[in-house]
């Protein structure tokens, strides 16, 4: 186990912010430490990962930087007002979730002192730099072990996202093979054509059923009532899709049989669909954002 040396003070690192792709969540696994000091130490962890080029967000759920506080000694000093005295031992560890396998650990000893629990928490958290040679050193062993993960292991990732995919769960396998960072060349490109097929799977499930859809409601009654039950129909269906023609021409149909009136509504309705659509984006930012809402969907 490495001894991370605690520091005095917290250095910035705006100007380091450029990541490699690879991405750690920051998490304390100690549900005792108070929210305030909770913030302040994940407040340092990001800005150590942003200074060894990894990002800390939602999009991957498999990596994390998490954090363990040990309590050695916990006193009430007799000041006016009382003052908490706090010694702790944090453990930083580097781990995949779903193997529950630690790459890398690191610990510091850390001293506090506030009028309050949660203030001698933080007095004893603002000592822990960032730049900490020894922590920077921990995360840099880590970020190689989870590159060798993806390389190793990129044929599997790609195998479990197609069977994701034959389960209809789309959004799952999308995410999974987004996650790989750009830094794995081989790899990256390898999952980002096949998200961008199981994108495809996607629209194709979902979109034919949103036009069959759209085309039950138009047959059941051919009015502006049901008109605009199928605009809002036609909203849902991403022009991406490879059968968007279909749509479009199934649209200047309804639009033939409306009244000028029905028509100059109907037109805007399927304008203002089109606008929030954003018609213009690209089949890897889609993915992406799937990718990122899914993620963030996750416990």
């Amino acid at each position: 186990m490495t001894a991370c040396v605690a520091a005095i003070l917290s250095v910035s690192v705006a100007a380091q912010e450029h990541t490699t792709g690879i991405s750690l969540k920051a998490v304390v696994v100690d549900d005792d430490i108070p929210t305030a000091a909770v913030k302040n130490i994940e407040t340092k962890l990001q800005r150590a990962l942003a200074s060894n080029g990894i990002g800390d967000m939602d999009y991957t759920q498999r990596f994390v930087l998490a954090a363990k506080v040990d309590v050695v000694q916990n006193d009430v000093m007799p000041s006016n007002p009382p003052r908490v005295s706090k010694k702790l031992d944090l453990t930083l560890m580097v781990g995949d979730v779903i193997e529950n396998k630690i790459y890398e650990t690191c610990t510091m000893s850390l001293a506090g002192i506030g009028t309050n629990d949660a203030k001698a928490f933080v007095s004893a958290f603002s000592r822990v730099n960032p730049n900490n040679e020894d922590l920077q050193t921990m995360l840099a062993a880590a970020k190689e072990e989870i590159m060798a993960y993806y390389e190793n292991n990129c044929d599997y990732i790609i195998s479990n996202a197609n069977s994701l995919a034959g389960q209809q769960k789309y959004d799952e396998a999308i995410a999974r093979l987004m996650s790989v960072p750009e830094v794995c060349k081989e790899c990256y490109e390898k999952c980002r054509a096949a998200a961008v097929e199981i994108f495809e799977q996607k629209l194709d499930a979902d979109c034919s059923a949103l036009l069959n859809e759209a085309k039950n409601e138009w047959m059941y009654s051919k009015d502006a009532k049901a008109a605009a039950k199928v605009a809002e129909i036609f909203s849902r269906i991403d022009p991406l899709w490879t059968g968007y023609p279909e749509v479009v021409k199934f649209r200047n149909e309804i639009s033939a049989k409306l009244s000028a009136d029905e028509k100059r509504e109907w037109d805007m309705m399927v304008k203002k669909y089109e606008d929030e659509r954003q018609f213009k984006h690209s089949i890897v930012d889609a993915c992406r954002e799937i990718g990122v809402a899914w993620g963030k969907n996750q416990p």
